[in-house]
């Protein structure tokens, strides 16, 4: 946001003023903000503002993380949460999405050298730290495809009482869409489109339904090895020269964590 004198008198003094909201960054920054003026003469001035944020309590590698993983085989992640003065400081709780299983040690792990206060959490969760490792773990409720679920841990720093991380969750399911999306080009003969759906592990897979939000678009499927492998067919059937799409095949299974499989369906035609 910035604040300037927009008249300057002749032989005078403007000032401007640039704020800039941190919250958002951590690190080096470069932000420049251009002053063009009324003078046809003069060319426009560049201003440039240069920062290196430290945050009051950091999350490593980010607070954003992005957590692959497969149905029934759960991989933990672990995050650095740490004072940027090098301070200790208590986190007094933990909450996080049904999706998430969450757990807090310091690191390194440090002796009960103080009787921790009572705060309005009750007992803090870990304390005497100024680092500690924060795990995090999808849990069964944890949808297939890509979501974002949240944690936030509450801690007794003044400045910093709230610390959110949003994790990026991505969950292969049993069943396996290649490719995940449909992309339609133009050209002289009306496009077949394929995707295998398989499920190379575990009990038979059935599909028990498909079917295209366009009209124009059909869609079937045959067994490749049943129970196993299937091939989806997209025919389109309308006219030449349509123009750009965006629609979905939609499958439905027996497998209880992937009932439906959204396929995207974009292009032009």
């Amino acid at each position: 946001m910035t604040e300037f004198d927009k008249v300057i008198p002749p032989g005078g003094v403007g000032k401007v003023t640039a704020s800039l909201d941190t919250s958002h960054y951590k690190g080096p920054i470069t932000k420049t903000v251009q002053v063009t003026t009324g003078d046809a003469a003069a060319r426009p001035v560049v201003l440039v503002l240069k920062a290196d944020i430290v945050t009051v309590i950091d999350v490593a590698p980010s607070n954003t993380p992005v957590l692959r993983t497969t149905v029934d085989e759960p991989k933990p992640t672990e995050l650095t949460v740490s004072a940027g003065d090098g301070k200790p400081f208590d986190i007094l709780a933990v909450t996080a999405d049904p999706s998430l299983r969450v757990a807090v040690r310091p690191d390194p792990p440090t002796p009960a050298a103080r009787r921790p206060m009572q705060h309005a959490h009750g007992r803090p969760l870990a304390t005497g730290s100024s680092r500690y490792l924060v795990t995090i773990t999808p849990t069964p409720k944890a949808p297939v495809g890509s979501s974002i679920a949240n944690v936030t841990l509450s801690t007794n720093e003044p400045k910093a009482e709230t610390v959110i991380i949003r994790a990026v969750l991505s969950v292969t399911g049993r069943v396996q869409v290649v490719p995940q999306r449909l992309e339609v080009q133009p050209g002289p003969e009306t496009p077949v489109l394929h995707v295998k759906i398989s499920k190379p592990r575990g009990g038979t897979l059935k599909i028990l339904s498909v079917a295209s939000s366009d009209p124009e678009f059909t869609a079937t499927t045959s067994a490749i090895a049943k129970g196993r492998e299937y091939d989806l067919a997209v025919r389109y059937t309308g006219k030449p020269g349509r123009g750009p799409l965006s629609s979905r095949i939609t499958v439905t299974t027996d497998e209880p964590r992937q009932r439906t499989i959204v396929i995207p369906l974009i292009g032009r035609l």
